[in-house]
């Protein structure tokens, strides 16, 4: 489907979408934050929780499932991999270059403690979905023991 919005001008749509990639490296990764080096793009993704797990969207179009690497490790969910260009021309003259390919990755804080292996992950459409369960809470039920001191006071009654 193709969506044609009139009314706007092309400067500042364009503006708009140039300052998104002038502030996406500052804030699109924690692995920047804490100075490890890894190069490459950092895909679209949206990452939100439900009463029962963390769900992690990530658009990825153009890949096959086993190029994608999936990796908890602590509280952080790592998504790498990396998209192949599919273009065999050499000689190219671009009017429009904005689909990244090439090593990619993003890194994921989970804000609460998970079950990672019962996490799931399914590509499907261009999308790649991660679910991860949260640990259920368990119920301690205390009891009562008898001490030495117990004992004796009731004997005596």
């Amino acid at each position: 489907m193709i969506v044609v919005r009139r009314g706007r001008s092309r400067i500042d749509a364009s503006r708009a979408s140039d300052l998104d990639e002038l502030f996406r490296p500052l804030m699109s990764s924690r692995a920047q934050v804490r100075g490890s080096s890894r190069g490459g793009w950092r895909p679209a993704l949206e990452v939100f929780e439900t009463a029962e797990a963390l769900e992690v969207v990530v658009e990825l179009a153009g890949m096959k499932p086993d190029q994608i690497e999936i990796v908890i490790e602590g509280d952080v969910l790592s998504i790498s991999g990396h998209r192949p260009d599919p273009s065999t021309c050499l000689h190219r003259s671009y009017h429009e270059a904005r689909i990244p390919y090439g090593a990619f990755f993003a890194d994921v804080l989970i804000p609460f403690p998970v079950e990672a292996e019962q996490t799931e992950a399914a590509y499907d459409n261009g999308f790649l979905n991660v679910r991860l369960p949260r640990t259920q809470g368990r119920t301690i039920v205390a009891t009562r023991t008898r001490t030495d001191g117990d004992a004796k006071e009731g004997g005596n009654a």
